[in-house]
């Protein structure tokens, strides 16, 4: 049935505006761009597959049809410095990407995002991450559509490092 629930969650699922605008904003500005998504590999990589990204800028997890059932495999798992169990350590990968070496920007919306905002030097928020980021403090800019995201990066002077 992998055809059939890769259908569907390809149907549910939605990528907002201005996204491959984005993409083309970062690749002409040489800022690296990484997708990290809780999302399984079956329907992440069709909804990506219409955009400009290697197979290198896109964490996510995997699956495994070739049983009587899904087996799903978690490649980037917590690290020393998480003790969630996470399926998808978003706060890991941000942590393999130095401070001091990056800045680190996030774009999110749910409870999976809010301990990798708190890692991050900006956050673009939605939904529940953006009234999280409102009730700690956070460094942020509310955002509904990835343009949302450009115009803020292209015209705030000291955003990007």
């Amino acid at each position: 049935m992998k055809e059939e629930i890769t259908q569907f969650a390809i149907e549910q699922a939605e990528i907002r505006p201005g996204f491959e605008r984005l993409l083309q904003m970062t690749k002409q500005e040489a800022l690296p761009f990484y997708v990290v998504s809780g999302g399984i590999d079956f329907f992440v990589d069709p909804l990506l597959a219409a955009f400009p990204l290697e197979a290198a800028q896109i964490y996510r997890n995997e699956s495994d049809f070739t049983g009587e059932r899904i087996k799903i495999k978690w490649p980037h798992s917590c690290d020393e410095h998480c003790d969630v169990d996470c399926g998808l350590c978003k706060t890991s990968i941000i942590r393999s990407y130095p401070q001091d070496k990056y800045y680190r920007i996030m774009i999110g919306d749910s409870i999976t995002d809010l301990a990798g905002a708190k890692l991050a030097d900006l956050v673009f928020a939605r939904g529940f991450l953006l009234e999280k980021c409102k009730e700690l403090g956070l460094r942020y800019h509310a955002y509904e559509t990835f343009d949302d995201i450009i115009a803020v990066l292209k015209h705030k002077p000291g955003t990007i490092k």
